[in-house]
Order: structure tokens, then C-alpha cells, then sequence
């Protein structure tokens, strides 16, 4: 985060270009910035992404076709490559987000990344896309 008002709020690097966008544009907006940019965030070759967003403040992130062996070190272990891959993905979201120090609840939006496992893959029928939701944000 990186700039800070009177309300004690601190926001992303990218919040000023997106203040005025709701929640469902700016999902569309992170989805295509972060699949189409070279500089969004580095991922393995073939790396694929989902955005769901419920219509309120969550927005989840799949991050998909990634193999076992790149993932885990151990079960339930994250690689290093793994876990820099999954805090650089949290880390741009957090570029268009605001948080307050004082008050965890108080953000623009919430953002769970999710890094799936072949299993995990083969359990669901995992599309990458955005999927939003009916309801109005």
C-alpha cells in the first residue's frame, strides 16, 4: 500500500486510476491487466486464471494448471517458487485495494488466492475466466 489519507486508510498503487469503478468492473479490470500483462505478475508458462466475484466485497482467485511438483515440497507444503507465486498474486490485488491498519474489516475488498493441485483440478471442472455474480456491486 502505498498512499494514506485522514481516515487512516492506505491505498494501493493502482486505487486512484479505479476509485470510481464498482467492484464488478474493477474485477473485469484486474482480470484483464493480470492476463494480459507481462509485468502483472511472473507465473509459470501455461498458468491459468479464474476471478469470482460474489457480487459483494470477495473476490477469489484460482490459479490453475500448475503441476504437483511445482506446488508442493511436501502434502500441504508450499515450494518456494509456489509460495512466491501465490504472494505475488495476492500482492497485485492488493495494488487496487485499500486497507485500514486499525480495522481488518475495513477494505474495498477481500481477496483469496487459491493455487489448485492437480487433484484438486481433476476433482471440479475448473474453467479459467471471470465469473461474476447477478447480484449488483
Amino acid at each position: 500500500m502505498s498512499n494514506k489519507d485522514d481516515t487512516g486508510r492506505e491505498y494501493g498503487a493502482y486505487y486512484a486510476r479505479t476509485r470510481l469503478m464498482s467492484l464488478t468492473e474493477l474485477t473485469e479490470c484486474m482480470y484483464r491487466v493480470l492476463t494480459r500483462s507481462a509485468d502483472s505478475v511472473t507465473v509459470p508458462t501455461g498458468t491459468e486464471f479464474a476471478l469470482w466475484h460474489n457480487g459483494e466485497q470477495n473476490i477469489v482467485v484460482k490459479v490453475m494448471n500448475l503441476t504437483d511438483e511445482f506446488l508442493f515440497i511436501a502434502p500441504g507444503l508450499y515450494t518456494y517458487a509456489a509460495q512466491e507465486l501465490h504472494d505475488s498474486v495476492e500482492e497485485f490485488f492488493e495494488k487496487f485495494n485499500w486497507t485500514h491498519p486499525d480495522d481488518g474489516l475495513d477494505r474495498r475488498f477481500f481477496c483469496t488466492v487459491h493455487l489448485l493441485s492437480e487433484a484438486q483440478q481433476r476433482e471440479r471442472d475448473h474453467e479459467p475466466g471471470l465469473f461474476l455474480s447477478a447480484a449488483k456491486s
